[in-house]
């Protein structure tokens, strides 16, 4: 495991400043900010009814709404793996950590300014975290669990980025400097996931039947629940377009079943990964919810 996480620190070595690299010059003010059928109401009337330039807004408020789940997640992960310094950890751990806090930052920082672009700076993009953040404050850096609700986050906007930069179905192309903070995002998290994979495995390797049983309970929990606050669109971000009840869109929303299978196609990744390996979390997908039409 030393061997894999000194890989991945000579992968990260060489820091790349995303708010220097960007291009944000290239902005195109005409174009989506993600594909019209990644978007949370792709399914819905509302959404075909909606003219070109509705659906650019739309895809702005979003992006940002990624952009927010990236913040929050990042910022749970920066606060967690510094909270106790670190006393225990090897050199080799300690630099994967370290480097990752240090793109996360960035990542960060790219954010913000994509989320300022989208003239959203005040509104609430996200849906229910409190229960979550609760969640992770109470797990430790030398816990699978923790690691387990990083590589949940990090897998699942992952893979809404890679939909988003391979897929434009009868569409027009995303907009210049959107494709850039996903394309620069995805190149750290790929290296981001395998060090949440290793670090799982590192601290899972010696739990017993007991403890395995509830590592899968709450990476069960975990899924759900950030499916939920992550991939469905809220109040305040329905109401920045203008919709007449955006209370009754966002419950078409919640209920839309191109939604959930949307959903559940990027909550396959990470399940697959916390079945494989040590942890035997083996039954997780089959009674996750995920999938399966009962709920997101």
């Amino acid at each position: 495991m030393t061997a894999l996480l000194r890989r991945l620190a000579d992968h990260g070595s060489r820091y790349r400043d995303p708010l220097a690299v960007v291009d944000w010059s290239a902005a195109d003010d005409t174009a989506p900010w993600l594909p019209a059928h990644l978007l949370s109401l792709a399914g819905l009337a509302v959404q075909r009814e909606m003219s070109p330039e509705e659906l650019v807004r739309l895809s702005r408020v979003e992006f940002a709404r990624l952009c927010a789940a990236g913040l929050w997640l990042e910022g749970l992960l920066i606060t967690r793996v510094t909270a106790a310094g670190f006393p225990a950890t090897s050199a080799a751990e300690t630099r994967v950590i370290l480097q990752e806090v240090r793109e996360e930052t960035g990542h960060g920082l790219m954010f913000l300014e994509m989320i300022r672009r989208a003239g959203l700076e005040d509104v609430p993009l996200l849906g229910p975290t409190r229960l979550l953040s609760a969640v992770a404050r109470r797990l430790r850096s030398d816990q699978a669990e923790f690691w387990a609700m990083v590589l949940i986050g990090e897998a699942v906007t992952d893979a809404l980025a890679v939909r988003a930069l391979r897929e434009s179905p009868g569409g027009p192309p995303i907009c210049p400097v959107a494709r850039q903070v996903l394309d620069l995002h995805h190149r750290d998290e790929a290296r981001h996931i395998a060090a949440a994979r290793a670090f799982i495995d590192m601290r899972a390797a010696g739990m017993g039947r007991v403890r395995r049983a509830r590592f899968a309970a709450l990476v069960r929990w975990l899924l759900r629940h950030f499916l939920r606050a992550t991939l469905y669109p809220t109040r305040e971000s329905l109401a920045t377009l203008g919709l007449r009840d955006p209370d009754s869109v966002l419950r078409q929303a919640l209920a839309c079943p191109e939604r959930r299978r949307l959903a559940a196609a990027l909550a396959a990744h990470p399940l697959a990964v916390l079945e494989r390996g040590p942890i035997g979390a083996g039954s997780t997908r089959a009674r996750s919810g995920v999938g399966s039409g009962r709920g997101v």
